[in-house]
């Protein structure tokens, strides 16, 4: 068999959504950052993407990650998605610390700790990982800053029952209460979401670009779902993601829920490092908490730092093979 391509990785779960971290069969990376470093694979290898993340190797939800040098931390990272790439994203920078592991490129001190800090796109993330009997017990993120930019913006698609708000998180999101939009917020009501997600994000991104939604200037990444309860008087969010008409995230989703903390400190539902769990419907928690940050956001908001705390699970070490005869080379995708 004669294979035109041969790229190996480490897989990874978060809270049930996976994480590819690419280990080898990349070309060298030509840029001075993070960012500028994804821009030039988006530019040269942006087939490798979709070879990786695509079926018949990967699916809809795959996300991938690639591992660079830096200039300004320990390592750097870009994040590909099956649609497109990703400013920051926290279940994968979970993943990546647990594969960081796996290779033995990182381990625990005499206290049972390890610690690293990550370059990525949206900025610069401290990583801190926490050993117990020697194995990785908890990978916790300290997120770039989170901001709230536009407050009870009507969705037509919501029929008069609610509005969202659009934070920002390390992507951009629509939050919308579950219950306004009749969500059931469980693995019954993932289709249901998907639709009325998709039908939220584009109604909300034409109005972005139109220029129609005041202090808004970036389209939404995702659409999140919520349900807020308090329990033993811990405030639980529980969320979906909506992504794309066919992705949703399996995991409660780190900078959704960075943006979920920016809303609810904001909205003086929480106070400044009180916990809550972000729980997401298959019952995985991460646990979350913010403080304030000095600097303000691009017109003056408040911004908040998030501490995420997850754990992400190796689910495989693969070798991926791209043949000169195969007919579907760059994979493919069924919306």
């Amino acid at each position: 068999m004669s294979s035109q391509r041969v790229i190996t990785t480490v897989d990874s779960h978060t809270a049930g959504h996976p994480t590819r971290v690419i280990t080898g069969g990349l070309p060298p990376l030509k840029g001075r950052t993070a960012a500028e470093k994804c821009d030039w694979f988006e530019a040269n290898c942006d087939e490798l993407r979709t070879f990786l993340l695509h079926e018949p190797r990967g699916h809809s939800a795959m996300v991938g990650a690639v591992v660079t040098d830096s200039a300004v931390a320990d390592y750097g990272a870009f994040f590909l998605g099956s649609y497109n790439y990703l400013p920051m994203c926290g279940h994968a920078t979970i993943g990546l610390a647990a594969t960081l592991d796996h290779l033995g490129l990182i381990g625990p001190d005499e206290q049972g700790k390890a610690a690293f800090t990550l370059e990525v796109p949206a900025g610069i993330v401290t990583v801190a990982m926490r050993y117990q009997d020697g194995l990785l017990a908890s990978v916790s993120f300290q997120n770039v800053p989170a901001f709230v930019v536009a407050w009870g913006v009507p969705v037509a698609a919501l029929a008069g029952r609610g509005a969202c708000d659009i934070v920002w998180g390390g992507n951009w999101y629509a939050l919308v209460d579950a219950a306004d939009a009749g969500i059931d917020l469980s693995p019954a009501g993932v289709q249901q979401a998907m639709a009325a997600g998709s039908a939220i994000k584009a109604e909300i991104n034409a109005r972005i670009t139109a220029g129609n939604i005041a202090g808004a200037s970036h389209p939404v990444h995702s659409v999140l779902f919520y349900r807020t309860t308090r329990e033993e008087g811990v405030l639980v969010s529980r969320q979906l993601v909506v992504l794309a008409p066919n992705k949703f995230d399996r995991s409660p989703c780190g900078t959704g829920t960075s943006a979920r903390l920016a809303q609810l400190l904001d909205a003086g539902a929480l106070a400044p490092g009180e916990r809550i769990r972000a729980q997401n419907i298959l019952d995985v928690e991460f646990s979350a908490s913010a403080l304030p940050e000095a600097a303000s956001g691009p017109s003056g908001e408040s911004c908040w730092r998030p501490l995420i705390e997850g754990l992400a699970h190796i689910t495989g070490l693969h070798t991926f093979i791209r043949t000169k005869n195969d007919p579907l080379p760059l994979g493919f995708l069924c919306r």
